[in-house]
């Protein structure tokens, strides 16, 4: 199997409640605002109906990687699949599991041309920057960082850009850090239990309406 150029992006699943799910949708969302076919993974077992990625996405391939050979079920699927970018959002708690397969499986899918982007979303809680450095330990040099600061709960990163452990982090792994600004709560809110994003719905008007600038 030709594995060159495969890409498996995945959420660090660590503290809940930060924005996970959020991101990945918003991910989601840019790669099919400029064509890029991407597979879809929910791992999110626990979050059976709302909230998790398939809500938003119904074609997210919905997929326990605790269970029994989960991780290897879920890089077969990413491999075999025409789509050379395959997109994980991993539940809360996974990270045992995933350093785990880390160790064993990372050497013979980098030597096949797979390639590793972990995505981290934090927020002005140490506790979900803890989780970001612990990732990046136990991952190490085999991933590619993006991390989200999602100001939701307020815009002081701190822990993250003033200490030692996040200037040793950010000088070690050189991440791609951006910022997710805080939405309209009662939008979001909205957005959120009817299973749709910003996107889609700017899209769903704009189809709507029909053209504006050509007749």
């Amino acid at each position: 199997m030709n594995t060159t150029s495969k890409l498996i992006v995945f959420s660090c699943g660590g503290k809940g409640g930060v924005g996970k799910t959020t991101v990945a949708t918003s991910i989601t969302d840019y790669y099919a605002t400029r064509g890029i076919a991407a597979t879809l993974f929910d791992c999110d077992t626990e979050n059976k109906q709302r909230g998790s990625l398939s809500h938003f996405f119904p074609t997210a391939e919905k997929l326990d990687i605790r269970a029994e050979r989960g991780l290897d079920r879920f890089v077969d699927i990413a491999l075999a699949a025409d789509a050379r970018v395959a997109l994980a959002d991993l539940a809360a708690g996974s990270g045992r599991d995933t350093f785990q397969w880390f160790d064993t499986m990372f050497d013979g899918l980098a030597a096949g041309g797979v390639r590793f982007t972990a995505v981290a979303t934090i927020t002005s809680a140490a506790s979900s920057v803890e989780t970001l450095f612990t990732w990046a330990n136990a991952l190490g040099n085999r991933a590619r960082y993006l991390v989200v600061r999602n100001h939701i709960a307020g815009d002081d990163f701190g822990y993250f850009d003033d200490t030692e452990p996040g200037r040793a982090f950010l000088a070690k792994a050189e991440p791609v850090v951006i910022d997710l600004k805080t939405r309209a709560r009662e939008i979001q809110t909205e957005l959120d239990n009817r299973g749709l994003t910003a996107a889609q719905v700017v899209t769903a008007e704009a189809a709507r309406r029909g053209p504006l600038l050509n007749g």
